[in-house]
């Protein structure tokens, strides 16, 4: 090729034409010898920079681009350049080159919300909204920016504006799929559960739908929404708008399909942080060092993992054990939070750090594990743990399944009911198993005052049949069942915890397609722990749920003195109630299908006697099984760690399960 200014046009302009027709790879090769040949035509270095970018080449890239910041330093070369360091998670740079490209041009639209991004990814909200409102200004029809506007005025509580702005997202671009889930999400949240299901189903989102109609109880499409959910997922690699806990309600979902579908999520979600290579750790600790370990959460305050955890976190031997928690929990101060400030535990703040910020921090404090207590539930941030900053990270307690992909966690801890080691192959993480139940429990949790019946608008003389689970665990099936017990317990009630005028209408509707009076459905406010385990013990006898079960749920209706009737699924989910009835010495309450549930249901329901022998039977229990004690629980928790350690210390690539006894 010559260097005659003509002819290096022509050339180039063959490369553009096939850059346009996304034919990188045969674009790519004019171009080298275009800049071989002429190093600084800038078109062509510029467009061969841009070339490897979308290649995914972002080193080359990178090498290409800044030579042609050298040769013209334009508003777009700056801003391309930027991209890549988004890439390369060179977040300072990108920063920087953005910032140079607004200072060329005051009006380029998408260097602004890239500024947006970036400052949303450090929390920082008031940064990130200014750069949105700026792109807006600068490109009032700039449908992704008033995406993303949306989504910091939804996460700063700004409900409404955020509406307003997703709509003009919606109406400046119809096929921007996260706008619409973005605002469905809001609708479910309000309550305005059909307009959810409507919008998710717009955009294919059926795993977020039928999410939506559980929570509402419309359940009269909801075996089509599962099916086209489960479909969905089989047949797609796009991950970006649900939560894999959401479909362990799902009807016919196995394990193996639930952990690959969090695979397939992590992998979705995650892709940027997991193309990276973990965080550098620190040196190891001597064999013979205090083992540190480290818990993360959002859920450091009145919420049901601290109902659960409180007792251990106090009982942790200190003096053998480092432990140190790592929170990105709202600011709260409730007596969970008092009864943290009491103890010899250190609590780091990562909630307005950036996820690599949190990563490197946690890090820095050489741990040995690392234990995520969040997994795939709400307001997780798996970001950190995706960046390894721990040599061992344990999953346990907050999510009932497998995270599927094997970066996010190297164990799982359960028990030989929720967790047997013949199931082993439906997680990716090893199995940790405690002897007796994986669930904690805090032994100084108080009952209150027990109530009347009346003070609770129940029946003096009916049998109080009692399910106080969210409604999304609610299956037409289980409810149905729920129904004929009504129905050949003539005297009895149906006892659950209320929740929005909809779902509750549309059960009170149901109750009367079963052939049930609805007035027999009695619905209960939510009330503090201490005020609820007091009501509880107004119950005869609890429902379990199914295929997801009861959780903290089943443990307060224990504790409270009240026999649970549960039935076991494959699912980990399915499994939890089978395990604390175990753990608290009550085995015969755990049926296998609908029928023997419903057969023992009814048969307790029609003996007062053996219901009473099983309250005295749990009362007695109650001080001596393991699923109580919380001294004895911690102690066993403490010996798994060690066991985990230990097992690592060691080196094999081949982790096997560990059974403690």
């Amino acid at each position: 090729m010559k260097s005659n200014p003509q002819i290096l046009n022509q050339k180039y302009q063959e490369a553009l034409a096939l850059y346009n027709k996304s034919e990188y790879l045969k674009a790519e090769g004019i171009l080298r010898q275009l800049v071989q040949r002429a190093p600084r035509f800038f078109d062509a270095v510029h467009l061969l920079g841009i070339v490897y970018y979308l290649l995914h080449r972002h080193s080359e890239a990178e090498t290409f681009i800044r030579k042609a910041v050298i040769i013209k330093p334009t508003s777009e070369c700056y801003f391309n350049l930027g991209l890549v360091y988004r890439e390369l998670n060179k977040e300072a740079e990108a920063e920087t080159a953005f910032i140079k490209a607004i200072k060329l041009d005051p009006r380029h639209a998408k260097a602004a919300n890239n500024l947006g991004n970036i400052e949303l990814g450090k929390k920082n909200f008031v940064k990130a909204e200014h750069y949105y409102n700026q792109a807006i200004t600068s490109s009032p029809k700039y449908a992704l920016a008033y995406k993303n506007l949306g989504l910091v005025l939804r996460d700063t509580h700004q409900e409404e504006k955020a509406k307003q702005v997703l709509l003009k997202a919606i109406e400046f671009d119809p096929n921007l799929a996260e706008s619409y889930s973005i605002l469905a999400g809001m609708y479910e949240k309000d309550g305005e559960f059909q307009s959810a299901i409507d919008m998710f189903k717009k955009i294919g989102n059926y795993c977020s739908a039928q999410r939506a109609a559980r929570r509402g109880a419309y359940w009269d499409e909801l075996e089509e929404l599962d099916k086209t959910a489960l479909h969905s997922l089989a047949n797609s690699n796009e991950f970006n708008f649900f939560e894999p806990w959401s479909l362990l309600n799902v009807s016919g979902l196995t394990p193996i399909q639930h952990r690959d579908i969090g695979k397939k999520f992590a992998q979705f979600k995650l892709k940027a942080v997991l193309q990276h290579p973990p965080l550098p750790l620190a040196a190891p600790l001597p064999a013979d060092s205090v083992l540190r370990i480290g818990y993360l959460s959002s859920d450091f305050y009145n919420h049901a993992t601290m109902h659960l955890m409180s007792g251990i976190l106090e009982k942790h031997n200190t003096d053998n054990f480092f432990i140190r928690l790592y929170s990105y929990s709202p600011q709260r101060k409730d007596s969970y939070t008092e009864r943290l400030r009491a103890l010899n535990i250190e609590v780091i703040d990562l909630s307005s750090m950036s996820d690599s910020a949190a990563a490197k921090t946690i890090a820095q404090d050489n741990l040995h594990i690392l234990v995520d207590l969040k997994g795939f539930t709400q307001n997780t941030r798996l970001e950190i743990t995706a960046l390894r900053p721990a040599p061992v990270i344990v999953s346990w307690l907050g999510y009932p399944g497998s995270l599927g992909e094997p970066r996010l966690a190297d164990y799982i801890i359960g028990d030989p009911v929720v967790t047997p080691v013949g199931h082993a192959e439906h997680f990716s993480e090893t199995l940790a198993l405690m002897p007796h139940c994986y669930q904690p429990n805090d032994d100084t949790k108080k009952v209150g005052s027990r109530p009347t019946r009346a003070e609770q608008n129940l029946p003096e003389d009916a049998f109080v049949f009692c399910s106080f689970n969210q409604i999304m665990k609610y299956t037409p099936e289980t409810f149905a069942l729920w129904c004929k017990l009504l129905h050949n317990v003539p005297n009895s009630v149906l006892w659950l915890l209320t929740s929005t005028s909809i779902p509750v209408n549309n059960l009170r509707a149901e109750a009367v397609k079963n052939g049930i009076d609805p007035q027999r459905i009695i619905f209960a406010d939510t009330l503090p722990v201490e005020q609820h385990l007091g009501r509880l013990q107004l119950a005869d006898l609890a429902l379990d749920t199914y295929p997801v079960g009861s959780h903290t749920t089943a443990s307060d209706t224990l504790w409270a003195g009240v026999p649970l009737v549960t039935r076991l699924g494959s699912l980990f989910a399915s499994r939890v109630a089978a395990s604390l009835l175990t753990a608290v010495g009550l085995p015969e309450l755990v049926t296998e299908t609908d029928e023997d549930y419903y057969q023992l249901a009814l048969s307790l329901a029609n003996d007062p006697a053996r219901i009473q022998q099983l309250k005295e039977k749990l009362a007695a229990n109650h001080t001596t099984s393991p699923l109580f004690d919380t001294e004895r629980f911690t102690r066993d928790l403490e010996r798994l760690y060690q066991a985990i350690w230990q097992q690592h210390s060691q080196g094999n690539e081949k982790r096997n399960p560990i059974v403690l006894k």
